[in-house]
């Protein structure tokens, strides 16, 4: 294993910013070579939790003549938002994952990413652990934008439950994924659900499918069981059922639980009277992908989200 420097910001009140990565040499240069990339915000407790535990693997668990192309594995970018407890960039608030490819003479965050992304070039797959941004539990599931450059094909060896295939906004045109893909690596998200702690089950579920992928991809020669045949999903196959009314929320399914139309999924407790004020059923038969992941719901926030079979 080698350790290395991807960048140093100099800082006037406290420790540089170092963000470093760690390079495991494959025995075989004709291999694929493949980039992992951790937390790039404050709150992504569990993408850190299983980039740190993947360093671990290949540096202490796995025999190193299985190891047949580069792996580089990146656990942090934004060690000053987890140090201050912010979920962004402390000094102006602003997304890492918004700046690629990055500018470097541009503003720190550009500067960052510019960093970040000349250090990411050249491997044939990228894998990009992200935390969702709004409040919900979730299954891990691949995200892929329908940016022409994705590939469907190798999303699948991770053998997640489902791929979340959905039409780019113009926004996504300056994250990681579509800057990797544009440059010529096939590029993955894998979406973590938005937990302030490590859930060691979901942890092992995500590293087994990204071991899956390298093994399937010829990047390491390490067996493993196979997963699910994912299924690709369109944003338009997804119902979204929010809250009619604010009050205790209780879920009664949990994501990848498979429901019936006009099932009750969930229900709000009156936070006064204790009654039971709204009963959530499901719309359609399909498979729960998300829930509201906080005990006091709001009128119109979204409680479940629903994957339609068929």
């Amino acid at each position: 294993m080698k350790k290395i420097e991807i960048l140093r910001i100099e800082s006037l009140s406290r420790e540089p910013l170092v963000v470093e990565g760690f390079l495991f040499k494959g025995k075989s240069k004709k291999a694929p070579k493949v980039a992992i990339v951790g937390a790039m915000e404050g709150e992504g407790i569990l993408p850190l939790y299983c980039a740190s535990k993947l360093v671990d693997f290949f540096k202490n668990k796995i025999d190193k003549k299985k190891i047949r192309g580069d792996i580089l594995i990146i656990p942090s970018i934004n060690h000053y938002a987890f140090n201050t407890a912010k979920r962004f960039w402390p000094l102006d608030n602003t997304n890492i994952n918004m700046m690629f490819p990055g500018y470097d003479l541009g503003e720190t965050t550009q500067r960052i990413a510019k960093k970040v992304f000349d250090a990411l070039q050249g491997y044939e797959y990228g894998i990009i652990l992200e935390k969702r941004h709004d409040p919900v539990n979730c299954i891990p599931y691949i995200k892929l934008f329908q940016s022409e450059f994705e590939d469907l094909k190798g999303a699948k060896r991770f053998g997640f439950k489902f791929i979340h295939h959905r039409k780019m906004k113009s926004i996504d045109s300056v994250t990681l994924q579509y800057n990797w893909q544009l440059w010529g690596t096939k590029a993955y998200s894998i979406m973590c659900p938005t937990i302030k702690h490590v859930d060691k089950k979901i942890s092992s579920q995500i590293n087994q499918a990204i071991l899956r992928f390298m093994n399937k991809s010829k990047v390491i020669d390490f067996s493993i069981f196979n997963g699910y045949e994912s299924t690709v999903i369109k944003t338009a196959e997804i119902d979204v059922i929010k809250s009619p009314k604010s009050g205790i929320f209780i879920p009664k399914e949990i994501p990848g639980n498979y429901v019936n139309k006009n099932q009750v999924i969930g229900e709000i407790i009156d936070s006064l009277e204790g009654n039971v004020s709204h009963q959530f059923l499901s719309p359609c038969d399909g498979m729960i992908t998300c829930f509201y992941n906080d005990s006091l719901i709001y009128e119109n926030a979204v409680a479940f989200r629903v994957a339609k079979i068929g």
